[in-house]
This record gives C-alpha cells, structure tokens and sequence, in this order.
C-alpha cells in the first residue's frame, strides 16, 4: 500500500509540474512589461501589427545621410538636432525632409523598418513606418 502511495504521489507532482510549465508558457506573453505596458508581440504567431504609435514625436529612430560629407546621422528622436559625428555639421529637425533618409530604426526590436508615403503631394516626409520582425507600426498623424 506504502509502495501505491509513493507512485501516485510521484505522479502527481509531475502531473503538476508539467501543468506549471504549461501555465507559465501560457500566462508569460500576457505579463507586463516592467514599464507596465502590455506587449504580445509574438513574430512566430502574430500575423498583424500589435504595437504601434502615432505621431510625428513618436517617430522611430532614423538613419540620415549627411549631405556635406555623406556620412551617416543616426537621429534617436524626431526634435533632437541632427548631429554629423564625421564632419561636425549640425541640421535643425525641421530640415529632415531636406537629408535622405537611409533607413528607419524599429524602437521595440531593433530592425530596419519599411516605410512610405501615402501622400506625396502633401508631406515631405514618411507618413508610415513597419517592422516585418516584431509587426510594429508607426503613423505620422495628420489630420
């Protein structure tokens, strides 16, 4: 009977820690990230974009050619002055739509984004930028 016991004590407790493991694997996308912001942004599962902002402050980070001495400016935020390190040479952010842009840095994985504009006519800038790794997605908000 001693025997019984202990073989179906033993099969419970890996009955129960393989159900923990599976709740973790279940429960572990749907946690806070520690800055209290949700985020299930799976790549092996997610077909559509689940994170995302909006704005023109909230622009991803981009890579600027320096028309002086065609190096390349990584600007981390849109209103931050746009600093040559090669030749020193210094834009306003306002004149990002004069520089070409090389490429758009994605916040959350940091991949290279594709972008466009929907409105070429209107804007002299991207209006659109989206990461194929982590489905981010940014829009110029312009109503």
């Amino acid at each position: 009977m001693a025997g019984r016991r202990q073989r179906l004590s033993e099969f419970a407790h890996t009955v129960y820690g393989g159900l923990r493991s599976v709740g973790r694997a279940v429960v572990r996308p749907l946690v806070a990230e520690p800055d209290g912001a949700m985020s299930l942004s799976i790549p092996e599962a997610q077909t559509t974009t689940v994170d995302g902002d909006t704005g023109w402050g909230a622009r991803p980070p981009a890579l600027l050619g320096c028309p002086n001495c065609g190096g390349e400016i990584y600007q981390e935020r849109s209103l931050d002055v746009i600093s040559c390190s090669t030749c020193r040479s210094d834009f306003r952010p306002g004149e990002f739509p004069e520089l070409e842009l090389l490429a758009f840095e994605c916040p959350v994985c940091g991949g290279g984004m594709t972008h466009g504009r929907r409105h070429p006519e209107q804007f002299d800038v991207p209006e659109w930028a989206s990461c194929e790794h982590c489905q981010y997605h940014w829009e110029f908000e312009h109503f």
